[in-house]
């Protein structure tokens, strides 16, 4: 009897546990609704760079923050506070460590999951707190302010961020974005305005670097949103293979728990009839 109890309690256990994985489940598609419908990026301000760049003569302009670098790199792994991801943290951090073993340069990992990982691969890094919905801005220019003290000293000459990107609630993919050098920004075969018909207050060196300045946290914003989102769906995701492979367990657990109980049925009624066998003789 002892086993069999033993069986009833393991299934009980499973399908409680089932239960508390369904409304996690519903939980993080909440959320991931929720912040989807929240989440506003940077249209208006890359636009506006665009626009910039495509009326000023870059050719004129020798500046760091502008053409391409091969040189240090500093790379910002955006990684969770919490679990339960199926290994998106540590692909984020892999791709984070992955540039740098290629070009050099420093490593900023946000969130407490990546800092975990991190040490545990003994790299040294920056930490910062992992990201909250309603203050993710104001962190991300904490951070960007960080980056370009640390960009100003020589420590590197570019910025990469390694990040999960959503693509719907079951899909995500791990991406590195390059926020400097400024790249792209500029549409091909443009023709730059004449600079004489323009009166500039600051130099273009000074206005450059100041919409990099703002370029980098508005960017940095956006993709700390984008990582929220993707870490939800990685989330239900993970959530969903666990009951999924519990259904797997708790069917093997009630076959052997009928089995044995037939077992057990069987056993008592031939005693039962040995039993009356001998009272008759």
């Amino acid at each position: 009897m002892i086993p069999l109890l033993k069986l009833k309690k393991d299934i009980q256990f499973n399908n409680n546990l089932y239960s508390i994985l369904g409304t996690m489940k519903s939980i993080s598609v909440l959320q991931f609704r929720m912040l989807e419908q929240k989440l506003k990026f940077a249209g208006p301000l890359e636009k506006s760079l665009g626009d910039f760049f495509n009326t000023i003569d870059l050719e004129r302009v020798q500046h760091p923050f502008l053409g391409s670098s091969q040189g240090r790199v500093a790379v910002v792994a955006v990684t969770s506070d919490k679990g339960l991801l199926g290994g998106l943290n540590t692909r984020v951090v892999n791709g984070a460590l992955g540039i740098l073993k290629e070009r050099g340069g420093i490593l900023v990992v946000v969130g407490e999951q990546g800092k975990v990982y991190a040490r545990h691969c003994k790299i040294s890094f920056t930490g910062y707190p992992g990201i909250v919905d309603d203050a993710r801005y104001p962190q991300a220019y904490e951070l960007r302010d960080y980056l370009f003290q640390q960009l100003q000293e020589g420590h590197f000459e570019g910025i990469q961020v390694v990040y999960p990107r959503a693509l719907s609630l079951v899909n995500y993919r791990i991406e590195a974005a390059s926020l400097l050098p400024l790249t792209g920004l500029q549409s091909e075969g443009n023709k730059p305005a004449d600079m004489s018909q323009f009166i500039f207050e600051s130099s273009l060196v000074s206005i450059l670097e100041y919409l990099a300045f703002l370029w980098v946290g508005q960017r940095l914003g956006d993709i700390f949103g984008m990582s929220r989102l993707a870490e939800m769906g990685a989330r239900f995701t993970h959530l969903e293979e666990a009951t999924q492979k519990i259904q797997e367990l708790n069917q093997k657990l009630r076959l052997q728990y009928f089995k044995f109980r037939h077992e057990v049925i069987d056993q008592s009624m031939r005693e039962l009839f040995a039993a009356r066998a001998l009272y008759a003789e």
